[in-house]
């Protein structure tokens, strides 16, 4: 028995929103879920998601729709990410059944890593906020690469939405009001912080009206002059002027000479779909490695994990060992990294004697995945020509996978500090007594998932890197601080790359089936966004669950240091007692900050999905 019969209500309530009315009074989740026949946009906030819908509406397509979402968003949420931070792109094109990956993260040079290393000689790394781990920001030349390579619209229509909510102003919400008092140390440094955020020496609070004509003016230059609105110019002088003047020793030339990274999606099969998610240094091979690891359990048959100790138990150490197998991940071009050995089928096989074995072993080691990284990839995958073995570096051996993970503390996610949980919507604190290797959440993320009525489809998610990143706001956005989870390592090693990109755990994600896209789907929320995409597919795709319920399922978030196990509220409390007796250590875990922005294909109309653990909403027609 599949379970969409138990959310009825979601999808007769979600229809009637969508498709005019049967009742006067709107349904608590309106939004939340709609049904479109042409094409959907989903994101964390209803008026990025609006500019989405509007270019699709006027004939872009998916890529411009996320184009546009992705700078709208960037005003209405500049806390979580913008022009001054970076992220990545996963791209469908249905034409030509062709994929891509495109990575715009900040990068920072030889010289700026130097720098952010150079108090003493600990191993100790600069704090978030420190404007010497501030990369240089991606976000512009990746979004536009994007669009130029594969956009229909011209820049200007695609980024008209932005600069009218920069100029006009938007209504502050509870999760961007909360969180300009919560970061108010961090941005009373700065004056052009405290004159955007705190106008008159007041915060800015829900319902209280944000404009920002200086962002509107770069979106502007930027709408007219490309790229080179930002990476040339006064805005790029203004940019390495502000970081000069606090230690990062980045120049206009730096500016200049970034670049995105156009990659192969890595690639996977999971009960006859195809999964395309983000190559490294993001996380895509965890995703496909914990559902390579489950693919042979008739999950179905288990019952849901909220109500049966045997799915449970599977679920968590599945989740488990996808994290324990991808500890170690890093710039490619710095150091070996086997994703595809991870994400394969072989290395799965190798691992499954660990899955929902009943006897959860108190600590799980990393596997070796480097002899697999060379394994042909699945069949069905050899059409998108994946991303392939770790790339060779000159001068740098390949240790196999256990060796080096061995030698590196163990960091379950690189988007903050490890050992934090949320305490209310937007918030993010340090849990008293936190294990270093504990699942942490941030509210410095957001995704975007769009789809058009060609069945083109782009799953991108981008960022800050922590809660209004360094602080600095210049030109109207704030200044991302990327690098604050660098270590000293090879920082003078001459044979590696000059540029570096940070690990991160963002994982655009998409499932293609019989040649068309069945999901897009990807999160914010550091190092439980992974493994929150994962529940959320398998319940969508095993469970056969509605994808507003699907999303809507209480969550678990296992360690490999330990036995502990971390839970949203929705667990039976029998089911705790008997996976205790297992030795399991569960422990309960506010509502996490992973919020899934999710759009499904269910026959020829498509289901587009906003968590509401946040105040997201999908948009379509």
């Amino acid at each position: 028995m599949k379970y969409g019969s138990a959310i009825l209500w979601f999808t007769l309530s979600s229809a009637c929103a969508s498709s005019g009315s049967l009742e006067t009074t709107a349904p608590p989740d309106a939004g939340r879920r709609v049904v479109a026949e042409h094409g959907a946009v989903t994101s964390a906030n209803p008026l990025a998601s609006q500019a989405g819908l509007e270019i699709l509406r006027a004939g872009g397509n998916a890529v411009d729709a996320a184009v546009a979402t992705a700078f709208a968003i960037g005003v209405v949420e500049p806390q979580m990410s913008g022009l001054g931070g970076g992220g990545g792109m996963t791209i469908w094109l249905q034409a030509v059944t062709h994929a891509d990956y495109i990575d715009f993260y900040p990068s920072q040079n030889a010289a700026s890593y130097r720098s952010a290393f150079s108090v003493g000689l600990s191993d100790a790394r600069p704090a978030p906020g420190d404007l010497r781990v501030t990369g240089v920001p991606g976000n512009v030349r990746g979004l536009l690469a994007a669009h130029e390579r594969f956009g229909r619209l011209s820049l200007e229509r695609v980024m008209t939405p932005a600069i009218r909510l920069a100029e006009d102003g938007f209504p502050v919400n509870q999760v961007l009001g909360e969180l300009i008092l919560e970061d108010s140390a961090k941005l009373h440094r700065f004056e052009a912080s405290v004159a955007l955020m705190w106008p008159g020496g007041r915060p800015l609070g829900p319902g209280d009206r944000l404009r920002n004509p200086a962002l509107a003016a770069t979106l502007r230059a930027v709408a007219r002059q490309g790229d080179k609105g930002f990476y040339e110019g006064p805005v790029a002088e203004k940019v390495v002027a502000m970081l000069n003047e606090h230690g990062n020793p980045a120049t206009v030339a730096d500016f200049a000479a970034y670049e995105p990274q156009w990659k192969r999606p890595l690639c996977g099969d999971y009960h006859g779909r195809v999964l395309l998610s983000a190559p490294p240094p993001q996380t895509g091979d965890q995703v496909l490695h914990t559902l390579e690891l489950l693919e042979p359990l008739d999950l179905e048959s288990l019952g849901l994990p909220t109500r049966s100790a045997r799915a449970f138990d599977v679920m968590a150490s599945a989740l488990r060992i996808g994290i324990a197998d991808h500890r170690v991940n890093t710039d490619p071009r710095w150091e070996p990294m086997p994703a595809a050995g991870i994400a394969s089928e072989a290395f799965a096989r190798q691992r499954g004697g660990l899955v929902g074995n009943g006897r959860p072993p108190s600590t799980v080691e990393p596997g070796d995945a480097m002899p697999f990284d060379h394994e042909a990839p699945p069949q069905s995958c050899a059409v998108f020509d994946p991303y392939g073995p770790t790339p060779a570096i000159p001068g740098v051996a390949s240790p196999s996978r256990g060796a080096s993970a061995s030698s590196r503390p163990l960091r379950t996610a690189a988007d903050g500090p490890i050992g934090v949980q949320a305490v209310g919507p937007g918030i993010a604190r340090s849990a008293p007594g936190a294990q270093a290797d504990a699942p942490e959440e941030h509210a410095e993320t957001t995704h975007i998932s769009v789809v058009d009525s060609d069945g083109n489809a782009v799953a991108l998610t981008q960022t800050n890197s922590t809660t209004f990143g360094s602080g600095a706001n210049v030109a109207g956005f704030f200044l991302n601080d990327s690098g604050f989870l660098f270590t000293r390592e090879n920082v003078d090693d001459p044979s590696l790359s000059p540029w570096r990109t940070r690990t991160t755990t963002i994982s655009p994600t998409l499932v293609v089936k019989d040649g068309r896209i069945e999901m897009v789907v990807g999160a914010p929320g550091g190092g439980l966004i992974p493994t929150s995409i994962v529940q959320a597919m398998v319940y969508t795709l095993d469970y056969g669950m509605d994808p507003l319920e699907a999303v809507r399922m209480p969550r678990l978030f296992p360690t490999p240091a330990s036995t502990s196990v971390q839970l949203e509220i929705g667990f039976a409390a029998d089911v705790l007692e008997q996976v205790k007796a297992m030795g399991w250590s569960p422990s309960a875990l506010a509502p996490s900050y992973a919020r899934l922005y999710m759009i499904v294909r269910r026959g020829d109309r498509w289901i587009a999905v906003a968590d509401p653990r946040h105040n997201g909403e999908a948009r379509g027609y």
